[in-house]
């Protein structure tokens, strides 16, 4: 009998590493995939920002242009302000 319990003990334990090994290999997995979808996301809102800088100085320089010389005697023609 003390043989027998000695195995049980053995079976569970063999049971409950590879319940554990299992759970954790499953925790990695999903940290490892929220890892990439975290860093795709950054990247695009990388590239976002990029994007909107871009426009900001676009915007600048077409705020310069109509600010200052022919830009703004231009829209004075367009408009009709001046003949």
């Amino acid at each position: 009998m003390n043989a027998q319990k000695r195995n049980r003990l053995i079976a569970a334990a063999t049971v409950t590493t590879v319940l554990l090994l299992v759970v954790l290999v499953a925790i990695m997995i999903y940290q490892i995939v929220e890892i990439c979808v975290l860093n795709k996301r950054r990247q695009e809102i990388k590239d976002q920002i990029e994007e909107y800088e871009d426009q900001l100085s676009e915007t600048e320089d077409l705020i310069d242009y109509y600010t200052y010389g022919d830009g703004l005697y231009r829209l004075i023609i367009e408009y009709g302000i001046l003949d």
